[in-house]
């Protein structure tokens, strides 16, 4: 194991003289083989020398020549991994040394042995998190160094190894290559399938599977070889067999194995990420197949019941990360003709979901759908397909799961909905419609694509359309992308002139009541569309009342979407004031004022609702204005800080927004097809 000051002052250029010596050796053998060839093979082939004796001679010194030509493969093949060795020990030194100087740079000290501290005189006071990150730094730079000279190690004892039985492994080897990580591979390989039969892995062959991984799973010769080796149906054996270690044995040791499970799904993502390459067309032929047979798990076996080869695949899949945009659409498209050929293939017993379940995808094809959404410009393209968003949402048979039913005698399955329906699918949706990944937890608004905006629209059309069977699981993703277009939105909910209404008023009202259902996906859509309505205030310095007005009718739209979701305007559906901290990473970033302003607003529609909740009772439509009677007298606060007026809003602009709102909400009603009462 290299140390940090072996490192820094090895000379690496030995390597690449020990190469051309190498290479002359090569030259050497073959001026040899020329002399064998033409002063002791060519006797036995000339006509002066027949018979048995001939025959003889001919077969042994052909084994001899055999080895002169199998010597040059050799010492080229060790020549090429020196190279290779050279290569990467280089830019591995390089990095080190530039982590060393961003150290220094940084007020750091880094001594010859590699340890970190701060430099007394440029930095006062030691910051220890700082010291702790900088070395943690130099400490994974050599480690990436240590590990690239285990893996030369590996392939330089590999290549001088000669299993041909001709000479009984005695001689030269004459299948020698010259890449390093293809001898990785080979050598991992054979410790994963003792490991995929149920084998036991010393501490010894984990570790060094662990660091094979680590050191090469972005290296496209070793995932190929390595994945070769294994085949499509050994790759889900495999899969299957690390996550029997991980969630049906557990142990001490499930950490380990779960570290392997990830480096081979990154090693996946890295062989396909060509997805011209004949490679990929072989393996996503071969996947075809291996991914439509049933394997028997632990996982699975305790219900009595075999896992699906693509549930396995997407289930390493959510492990890695960096997969190839066509790979992930075709992975899912061939998924998706699966299950139209053989309906209901995925179903198996039981949840699959939360803690003890949800680590399993057993609906790939929503499993897919969450890995997509990493990639939200992937997610675009993906759902920018009429034919593929028709069948998600109108077409699909979500029931994925054998829900028991216990009788007298016997139990029955009937199929139903799982814990998790449709997650993938919601976030999916989500980075399709807004450009963010819903799984970046410091993600900041972006703005939208033109494939951005076809999908919101063709979001809000098809589950407009869904009617009462909008799914509930998405409810809180839709709130979320309304949000995120929330001007849009907003300039919809507001229009007077249907035919100039961004959005169809009818569809979007219908999406709203749905969404307003659920009181986390209701606090999220009313709470975030308060920022739209006040940057429309602040937008707008002309005097004129039109923001106002509009903030008002898109007050009355919301509030009728709200008391046609709870039903029975005598029942309070929700018990509990909504929040929509879910959505502020979906929201537009505004300046001080709007973000000020936005507060107030929110403040006062938060104080509405707890009085609305704490008088348990719900409002007809002829007393919207009441319902949302403070967040209304602040939208017209707001107006009038805006216009530089002083004071608060007088009588006249306070009338205005609450007539805005009854029109709203009657507007509202009449798309709807409600009859007024």
């Amino acid at each position: 194991m290299p140390t940090y000051y072996e490192i820094m002052s090895t000379d690496l250029t030995a390597l690449t003289s020990a190469a051309e010596r190498w290479d002359g050796m090569a030259a050497e053998f073959a001026k040899q083989e020329k002399a064998y060839r033409r002063d002791v093979h060519g006797i036995t082939i000339a006509p002066s020398w027949r018979g048995m004796s001939a025959e003889a001679a001919h077969g042994r010194f052909g084994v001899t020549l055999t080895e002169f030509q199998y010597a040059q493969t050799e010492a080229k093949a060790i020549a090429s991994l020196l190279r290779d060795a050279h290569a990467q020990f280089t830019e591995l030194k390089g990095r080190l040394a530039a982590a060393r100087k961003e150290a220094l740079a940084a007020g750091m000290r880094v001594s010859d042995s590699g340890r970190v501290s701060a430099d007394p005189a440029r930095v006062k006071e030691a910051d220890e998190p700082a010291v702790r990150s900088w070395q943690d730094r130099i400490d994974a730079a050599v480690r990436a160094v240590t590990d690239a000279d285990t893996g030369v190690e590996v392939a330089l004892k590999a290549a001088v190894v000669d299993a041909d039985p001709l000479v009984g492994g005695r001689g030269f080897n004459g299948r020698a290559t010259g890449d390093v990580e293809t001898y990785e591979a080979l050598a991992a390989e054979g410790a994963l399938r003792k490991l995929s039969r149920g084998g036991h892995l010393s501490r010894r062959q984990l570790d060094e599977l662990e660091r094979v991984f680590r050191d090469n799973s972005g290296d496209e010769a070793f995932s190929r070889t390595l994945l070769d080796d294994l085949g499509p149906a050994g790759t889900i054996t495999l899969t299957n067999e690390l996550n029997d270690l991980i969630h049906a044995r557990g142990g001490p040791g499930a950490g380990t194995y779960a570290t392997i499970e990830s480096g081979l799904a990154n090693t996946l993502a890295t062989a396909t990420r060509d997805t011209h390459s004949a490679w990929y067309r072989h393996w996503r032929t071969a996947m075809r197949h291996a991914g439509v047979e049933h394997h028997a798990t632990d996982a699975q076996g305790v219900r009595l019941d075999k896992a699906v080869g693509y549930q396995s695949l997407v289930t390493l899949m959510s492990k890695g990360h960096g997969y190839a945009p066509a790979m992930l659409e075709d992975l899912t498209d061939d998924m998706i003709a699966a299950e139209r050929s053989d309906p209901g293939i995925w179903r198996l017993k039981g949840e699959y979901s939360g803690k003890r379940g949800g680590w399993f995808a057993n609906d790939p094809v929503d499993g897919a759908l969450g890995i997509m959404s990493r990639d939200p410009a992937t997610a675009a393209h993906y759902l920018s397909s009429d034919a593929r968003m028709k069948y998600l949402m109108k077409e699909r048979d979500w029931n994925v799961v054998l829900h028991e039913h216990g009788g007298a005698t016997v139990s029955t399955y009937a199929a139903g909905l799982d814990g998790d329906d449709r997650a993938g699918f919601g976030r999916a949706l989500q980075a399709a419609t807004t450009g963010i990944d819903p799984s970046d937890r410091h993600a900041q608004y972006v703005a939208h694509s033109r494939q951005n905006e076809a999908v919101f629209k063709s979001t809000v059309g098809y589950l407009a359309d869904s009617g009462d069977k909008f799914p509930p699981s998405l409810r809180q993703p839709v709130a979320s992308i309304l949000v995120n277009h929330g001007a849009t939105v907003h300039a919809s909910m507001s229009e007077v002139d249907i035919s100039k209404s961004p959005l169809d008023q009818g569809q979007l009202f219908e999406v709203a009541k749905q969404v307003s259902k659920d009181k986390d996906a209701y606090g999220t859509l009313n709470g975030g569309l308060n920022q739209a309505m006040v940057s429309s205030i602040h937008g707008d310095h002309s005097k004129s009342t039109e923001p106002l007005v509009r903030a008002g009718r898109t007050v009355g739209f919301l509030e009728e979407a709200r008391i046609q979701a709870q039903g029975d305007p005598k029942t309070a559906t929700f018990t509990a004031k909504p929040l929509f901290d879910k959505a502020i990473s979906y929201i537009p970033v505004a300046s001080d004022d709007v973000q000020a302003g936005f507060d107030y607003v929110t403040d006062k529609w938060l104080a509405d609702e707890q009085k609305r909740l704490d008088e348990q009772q719900t409002k007809s439509n002829t007393e919207t204005f009441e319902a949302r009677n403070g967040q209304l007298m602040a939208l017209a606060d707001e107006w009038h800080k805006v216009q530089a007026t002083h004071g608060h809003a007088d009588f006249v602009t306070r009338s205005m927004v609450v007539e805005a709102s009854e029109s709203g909400a009657a507007q509202a009603t009449g798309v709807s097809g409600k009859q007024p009462t």
